[in-house]
């Protein structure tokens, strides 16, 4: 156990930002002239932000640019970076008034409030503009934004990208859907002990402070929630960020804090409210941190250098004599190693870093949970979504995938079988011959006559330096057919959407006393008949604590020849972790439980985590 003074909480969960409504308010009249219609604005929605976030009826200003985007377009600028000011209930006004081309779109990029602070370029109107030659890269649309470390001077920042039509939208005024451009922060705390706390300062070391956004690679107000590619898909180098720094600019932010009171053995406390949330601009953490483990500052002067971001807080024992005492404790990333990377702020994710106390105990690191704007965690999230099944082949889709942790109708499949960080399935019936299995490369079935000898099958043989419970996300390398197989999955879009997904630790399959039998008293044993892993199997083990998933007894293939043994008696799955030589897993029987290393040659089957 980590000797640590604080326990954050990791669980990226899926989020969706805005949602658009049409059926409201008209709004102003459009002028007409001889030269066309009039450009107005309609009312836009955002119906499930919560009251501390900016809502559409908070609105009160836009600045927006408007470019015309058929080639050779006249006045290819139609509007240029007026300021549009009103209201969703009064209407949208802005002068002088611009015109509809007849049969062209045009593109709209717009942000809100006009007067933040911290809009050092941009203010008055949108800089430069977007490319009129469908055919050609476009013009950067940009906004410049130094972070108020003040916090009465932070707002919610607001971005839109539209592209809209005079048939579509002449009559009933364009309608803009705001997404939100900047990161939003909370905390909470809770005491594990009976110990009560006082909180007095938490505070975000190191962020880049200055950056620049542009709104080109906001993707449209009509794509869909989240980003286009999914949150399944959201492994570096993917993040949703956008921001660029200015690669200089580091600052530090103070959350609003005065004493706060943490009772001890009570639920979690909202140490920062939803009303004085931090916005951080978005950005991507990468450097190696030299921080390994929560450090005390007045032990241990020496932190991470000012280019690595950390989080410092202060609380003390309550009670009369009790003094504070200040650590800086390192974010571990969303992807990867724990201590290996911070973490990846991505635009419009809400995040909610959580510290357990327990007094005189050491606590675990636990991570960073992240929600949607609309949506704060008041109770302590599941650490861990297992799968709902293990790996298999779904003769439909045509790729190995595996259900999502709330389906329960197929996680008594047997299963294919993997060597330890292969990325080819191994067929779960019957002997294994050269030219005569059945094999799954890329994730798709291949032909029989295209499966390696056993001993050919690639997987990870060399010992990781430096040990890493996550090993094989590390060595990920497609080309090599090794690596994390749930994250490969993931990658090429056939894991359950929203997610990401991974193999799961050593340590998290836990301890035997968490497993109670699933079936019948004895276990016999049972031949396979489907090659792509989906037998039901009657007898398992049922992890008890999380989301009580059920492991089947599926088996294993030998490691010398690739045979089956042990299939409805026994059961195995592999950890991403390993254990010198070998690699931890998940063995059990009937009457036992545990978790040992075992040779990365046999053919084990994979349960994916998602976080």
């Amino acid at each position: 156990m980590k000797k640590n003074l604080f326990c954050l909480s990791m669980l990226a969960i899926a989020l969706i930002i805005s949602s658009c409504s049409n059926d409201l308010d008209e709004g102003q009249t459009p002028a007409v002239n001889n030269s066309g219609h009039a450009i107005k604005f309609d009312s836009w929605a955002n119906k499930q932000l919560r009251a501390a976030a900016t809502k559409a009826e908070d609105v009160t200003d836009f600045a927006v640019l408007a470019t015309d985007t058929a080639t050779g377009a006249i006045d290819p600028v139609l509007i240029d970076g007026k300021v549009v000011i009103g209201s969703n209930a009064s209407g949208w006004t802005y002068s002088p008034l611009a015109f509809w081309p007849e049969t062209a779109a045009v593109n709209f990029f717009a942000f809100s409030p006009t007067a933040a602070v911290g809009i050092t370029k941009g203010a008055t109107e949108l800089v430069g503009q977007n490319d009129k030659n469908p055919g050609g890269p476009p013009t950067p649309v940009t906004i410049e934004y130094e972070l108020p470390t003040t916090l009465t001077d932070q707002v919610d920042l607001l971005v839109a990208r539209h592209s809209g039509t005079y048939a579509a939208e002449g009559a009933s005024g364009v309608t803009l859907n705001f997404r939100h451009a900047l990161s939003r922060v909370l905390f909470q705390i809770k005491s594990e002990s009976s110990m009560d706390f006082i909180v007095s300062s938490i505070k975000l070391k190191n962020l880049k402070g200055k950056a620049t956004l542009d709104l080109n690679d906001v993707p449209k107000d009509t794509d869909l929630f989240p980003y286009p590619t999914d949150n399944a898909t959201i492994v570096s180098p993917g993040y949703q960020v956008h921001w660029v720094d200015d690669g200089t600019t580091v600052v530090d932010l103070d959350a609003n804090l005065s004493d706060t009171l943490v009772v001890g053995g009570g639920a979690w406390t909202n140490v920062v409210a939803d009303a004085d949330a931090l916005y951080v601009i978005p950005q991507e953490n990468s450097e190696i941190s030299t921080l390994s483990r929560t450090t005390e500052i007045t032990t241990n002067p020496t932190l991470a250098p000012a280019t690595q971001f950390y989080i410092e807080i202060t609380y003390r024992e309550k009670g009369a004599g009790a003094t504070n005492r200040t650590y800086a404790v390192p974010v571990p990333a969303i992807v990867g190693d724990a201590y290996a990377s911070s973490i990846a702020f991505e635009m419009e994710r809400q995040y909610t870093f959580q510290f357990e106390l327990f007094g005189k105990k050491p606590i675990e690191f636990k991570g960073v949970t992240v929600s949607k704007y609309d949506t704060v965690e008041q109770e302590e999230p599941l650490r861990l979504h297992w799968a709902g099944s293990n790996i298999y082949y779904d003769a439909t889709l045509k790729h190995l995938t595996f259900a999502d942790y709330n389906d329960k109708s197929k996680e008594q499949y047997q299963g294919v079988y993997f060597q330890w960080g292969s990325l080819i399935g191994i067929s779960s019936s019957g002997g294994y011959t050269t030219g005569n299995t059945v094999t799954y490369q890329k994730g798709v079935e291949a032909a029989a006559t295209d499966a390696p000898a056993w001993t050919a099958i690639p997987h990870v043989t060399t010992d990781p330096a430096p040990y890493d419970f996550k090993y094989l996300t590390t060595v990920h390398d497609t080309t090599k057919n090794i690596g994390d197989i749930c994250k490969y999955l993931t990658e090429l879009g056939y894991a359950p959407k929203g997610k990401r997904w991974r193999m799961p630790t050593g340590p998290e399959f836990g301890y035997a006393s968490d497993y109670g039998n699933v079936g019948a008293a004895t276990w016999p044993a049972v031949s396979p008949v489907n090659a792509d892993g989906t037998d039901l199997f009657a007898n398992g083990k049922q992890l008890r604590k999380l989301n009580t998933p059920i492991f089947p007894a599926s088996g294993y293939r030998n490691y010398l020849t690739g045979g089956l043994a042990s299939v409805g008696t026994y059961g195995y799955a592999w950890s991403s972790s390993p254990s010198s030589s070998n690699a931890f897993n998940l063995g059990f029987d009937s009457a036992a439980v545990s978790s040992v290393g075992s040779s990365r040659a046999l053919g084990f089957s994979v349960r994916c985590v998602a976080e």
